[in-house]
């Protein structure tokens, strides 16, 4: 066991994950893996003088059983001293919400848990228990469904201020562990279930390929590190000549053909990769099926386009390679672009008539009512919004968007970029550029047709309260 700690040790500190002082939140679900990675931290704790937390997230599902994991996670923590928290989400809910599989909706709950928990309670780190059994079972689960060489990579021991500590033991070295140590954990029975995708690999692929080759599970995972490392050394490389190459457009992106055919096919899928994740967020649901497909597209005669992932279509223009929404190339193709909306709010003229009206390039009509008093009557409607007018210091304008826009998300403050809210709600980058706003500077009041800022919230303290309606026709 002392043999196996040190692995771990070892690997922490190779991959720099702890530093004296550090408050770790740590991921706990009540099983082995999570059992083992917090028995890790409890050393760590003494050896290294870190603050271990941890967070269990109750999904919904599974009734008592879950129930029960919950209180285990409880007791646990309890007997170790370790600060504790449990928080209940809808999975299932969530999973209709963002029309995914429940799967993925609870991965993602889980890790929007996570990051809320960790700035609440300060903490520098957030671990999580994979192993290399799930590394091995990522990278078939990626190779099945397509991938390219940074799909290999699986899951990497660091990513920003998620670390994964046993991400060098397998999940027997971890059983073998918790024998050991005497420790109890629970089990999850959907874990038995292969209905799932996952649970298929691990408990059906996974076996009879180990039965083949005692190491194979070793040797995926080194095949994922090494992708890891080379994807990591190339990544300024490609990035640099993605910016050289790549010309952004109003609601797209375009490379010249000529120059994309000149390109090594490595080169190529790294410049087609990179404009599909720029355009949708991320690589997710991306495959080099859909990297070829931009291929012999680039190949092929000029006019032709392809549908891929995210709502984006590619097209091969005159001189160009084009990607983009389907509705900005038909604006494309004939109708009127929009021109950037800019208005001024002149307060002096608000306060002393205390309503004004403007005319939008789309034929609306957005009203500014200035109200003084107490108790005001709210409507709740999505065209009409209530700020603390008191709390407006600089001139308001009606616009659409501009470099360094964000605006409050909470009480406590934090910021959240435009740029970041439109890609989290998945609004089209075509409709980006035309999304009215209100704000003060570069602080956003209001996203048209989304949220407020926390900061201009109306309070009980409020005295003068600005009500912004937006009206049609």
């Amino acid at each position: 066991m002392d043999m196996l700690w040190k692995k771990v040790h070892r690997f922490e500190e190779d991959w720099r994950m702890l530093e004296r002082g550090d408050r770790v939140l740590a991921g706990f679900s009540g099983g082995a893996d999570s059992v083992c990675l917090m028995r890790y931290l409890l050393e760590a704790r003494e050896k290294k003088k870190i603050f271990p937390y941890a967070l269990h997230v109750h999904h919904g599902l599974r009734g008592e059983e879950a129930d029960r994991d919950e209180m285990f996670c409880r007791d646990f923590c309890k007997k170790w001293d370790i600060p504790f928290l449990a928080v209940r989400r809808d999975v299932k809910g969530e999973q209709k919400r963002r029309q995914c599989s429940l799967e993925e909706a609870g991965r993602m709950v889980r890790y929007e848990c996570f990051e809320e928990q960790a700035r609440r309670w300060n903490c520098q780190k957030i671990a999580v228990a994979h192993h290399k059994n799930d590394v091995a079972e990522t990278v078939l689960f990626r190779m099945i469904r397509g991938t390219g060489v940074r799909g290999l990579s699986a899951i990497r021991p660091v990513s920003g201020t998620l670390i994964r500590p046993l991400l060098c033991l397998s999940r027997e070295e971890i059983l073998w562990v918790l024998a050991e140590l005497g420790q109890e954990f629970v089990e999850d029975s959907t874990n038995e279930e292969t209905e799932y995708s996952r649970n298929y690999i691990r408990n059906c692929v996974m076996p009879k390929l180990t039965l083949m080759n005692r190491k194979a599970v070793e040797h995926m995972a080194k095949l994922a590190e090494q992708a890891g490392s080379l994807s990591e050394y190339l990544e300024p490389v490609f990035q640099k000549k993605y910016e050289e190459l790549v010309r952004r457009e109003k609601g797209g992106l375009q490379m010249e053909t000529k120059s994309f055919l000149a390109l090594h096919p490595v080169e190529q899928g790294e410049m087609a990769g990179r404009m599909l994740k720029e355009l949708s967020g991320s690589f997710k649901d991306i495959s080099s099926v859909h990297v070829e497909a931009m291929l012999r597209l680039a190949e092929g005669e000029k006019g032709k386009y392809i549908a891929l992932p995210n709502g984006l279509i590619a097209e091969k223009k005159e001189q160009v390679l084009f990607v983009g929404r389907k509705k900005e190339l038909e604006k494309q193709r004939g109708e009127k672009k929009k021109k950037d909306f800019f208005v001024k709010i002149d307060k002096r003229e608000l306060e002393e008539k205390r309503e004004l009206r403007i005319r939008t390039v789309e034929g609306g009509v957005i009203s500014f009512l200035l109200k003084e008093g107490e108790n005001f009557a709210i409507e709740k409607r999505d065209c009409v919004k209530y700020f603390d007018y008191d709390r407006i210091k600089r001139t308001l304008c009606l616009r659409t968007r501009q470099s360094g826009d964000y605006f409050i998300v909470d009480k406590e403050g934090r910021h959240k970029a435009l740029r970041r809210y439109f890609i989290d709600e998945k609004i089209p980058a075509s409709e980006r550029d035309s999304r009215l706003l209100l704000a003060e500077e570069s602080h956003i009041l209001w996203i048209f047709g989304g949220r407020i800022s926390e900061a201009y919230k109306v309070t009980p303290h409020t005295r003068r309260l600005l009500e912004v309606r937006m009206e049609f026709g």
